[in-house]
């Protein structure tokens, strides 16, 4: 651990751990307020694409999640020759994946789904405009808090996590690399192509398919090529058996978010504004006086 790290905080109990670093719980010295502090060992990463986006992770997550209300709060970042510690607000709800899982195959109601692809939205449109994509975004990368264990159908408050594939896209630059996962990504991404912030946007689709249909998901396969395979296909189908109680306004969204001409996809905005997210799933317009 690094030395100023442990000045500012007292480093507890490991929360858990991911492909390249380890999250703890950690304690301001000066304050007591707990937190979370994710750090990545640079020395043990032998792709230099990894090593970079270790190196970026608190720089862009800094940038990205400033007053940025949909999206984990960054607070300090410490780095030497070989660790970056990033310290973070310490959430304790589940991620987006255990609450759909937890439902055993329940669709999330549509007044329940607007409510959280509108929050994702909200926090990548800010993102976007700060000249940051994310690229992973995906269930394990949202994160909830004001979960009622007796309330399914209850909206929780939804925030964007896990910067560390993030990528600067300020000034018009784009992004490369195949970086995300394979169920999530965009088709642009594994073709090869430079590509933007629209990437994201294909990856919140999936997670509204996600949410609408009970935690199936929309590009399938046996190993990681065939799945990549379906997203290059990118054809969105919703089967009977799953969507058939799905609004049109809702599948009419997820194609413009699953668009796989990059140009005529929706933008993080233009989600933002579609009928089905103003209407807050439909739930707005029922609520009007007849």
């Amino acid at each position: 651990m690094s030395a100023e790290l442990n000045r500012d905080y007292e480093i507890a109990q490991e929360l858990g751990r991911g492909r390249f670093g380890v999250v703890r719980r950690c304690v301001s010295r000066s304050t007591g307020e707990p937190f979370a502090v994710k750090s990545v060992d640079r020395s043990s990463l032998a792709d230099d694409l990894d090593r970079e986006l270790a190196e970026l992770e608190p720089k862009l997550a800094q940038l990205a999640c400033a007053g940025n209300p949909g999206a984990v709060q960054t607070h300090a970042a410490y780095e030497d020759d070989t660790w970056t510690h990033t310290v973070m607000d310490l959430c304790s709800g589940p991620d987006l994946l255990d609450w759909v899982r937890r439902r055993r195959g329940a669709p999330v109601p549509e007044p329940v789904a607007a409510d959280i692809v509108a929050q994702v939205a909200q926090a990548l449109a800010l993102c976007h405009r700060r000249g940051v994509a994310h690229r992973d975004v995906k269930p394990d990368n949202i994160v909830l808090d004001d979960v009622e264990e007796d309330g399914e159908d209850v909206s929780p408050r939804a925030r964007l996590a896990d910067f560390g594939s993030a990528a600067w896209i300020g000034g018009g630059r784009r992004a490369e690399g195949l970086v995300g996962t394979p169920h999530y990504v965009a088709p642009e991404v594994v073709s090869g192509e430079d590509y933007g912030e629209k990437a994201d946007v294909w990856s919140a689709g999936v997670v509204m398919y996600v949410l609408l249909s009970g935690g199936a998901l929309p590009f399938g396969g046996e190993t990681a090529k065939d799945v990549l395979s379906a997203v290059m296909r990118g054809s969105v189908r919703f089967p009977p058996r799953l969507f058939s109680g799905v609004s049109p306004a809702a599948k009419d969204l997820m194609r413009r978010m699953m668009c796989r001409d990059e140009w005529r996809r929706f933008s993080a905005e233009q989600v933002l504004r579609h009928p089905w997210i103003v209407s807050g799933g439909g739930s707005r317009a029922m609520e009007q006086p007849t």
